[in-house]
């Protein structure tokens, strides 16, 4: 899939998710992707770019992201995001009880949660010194995945 995305590298800084935000909206929008699925896609890439910036880069050093997409038909988007920092695999981080009140929650994991549940699929693989993240959004014959691989 990867020499088939459209690709964006910017800088691994919060300065940086308005530009990739409206990069992978076009993708989203070239794959007619409905109003519902653009805002899902939003929060996803919002997500996924903050946990990088954060726990990628921890030490806000110099760091690049590159986010790609590929229509893979009507209505279905696949999006890879990638950069060389540290180690990270969002996805390997416990699912929040959502029976606690907010108050006895503990900080952090709602975010990921919100992007399993949004998105088909979604993995993560630690290659080559690069951590990338995939997903796919949209209406596919694909049920509901998530899948964590090194």
């Amino acid at each position: 899939m990867g020499d088939q995305l459209t690709t964006l590298e910017l800088p691994a800084e919060i300065g940086s998710l308005r530009t990739f935000t409206d990069f992978v909206r076009r993708g989203a929008e070239a794959a007619s992707l409905g109003e519902k699925e653009l805002g899902e896609l939003e929060v996803v890439i919002e997500e996924v770019l903050v946990n990088v910036i954060n726990y990628a880069y921890p030490d806000g050093g110099p760091g690049m992201i590159e986010v790609g997409y590929a229509v893979e038909g009507d209505g279905r988007l696949f999006v890879q995001v990638s950069d060389t920092g540290r180690a990270f695999d969002p996805l390997a981080k416990d699912p929040p009880d959502l029976r606690l009140s907010l108050t006895d929650r503990p900080i952090g994991g709602l975010g990921i949660f919100l992007v399993k549940q949004f998105a088909r699929t979604v993995e993560y693989r630690r290659i080559e010194d690069k951590n990338i993240l995939t997903f796919r959004l949209g209406n596919g014959a694909l049920e509901h995945e998530q899948g964590s691989e090194l």
